[in-house]
């Protein structure tokens, strides 16, 4: 099963790719069908649901705005 993490813009997810791949977790970068106002640029990381908390630690360890998450 897959889950997004939203980020808040294109930047802070192709930097979150970078240090996710460091990291050993597996991840694309996703454009969200129909962002919301609070969706930001519309940007998400998928990573498998079993990466989904480890990744949220890094990315917040790294300062990358995260919006929020869903199971896809």
């Amino acid at each position: 099963m897959q889950q997004e993490i939203k980020v808040g813009s294109v930047t802070n997810a192709q930097r979150g790719v970078k240090i996710l791949r460091s990291n050993g977790i597996s991840t694309s970068v996703s454009r969200l069908e129909h962002p919301g106002a609070a969706d930001g640029c519309g940007f998400a990381l998928r990573v498998d649901a079993s990466d989904c908390e480890r990744s949220v630690e890094l990315l917040r360890r790294y300062k990358i705005r995260i919006i929020g998450d869903e199971v896809l």
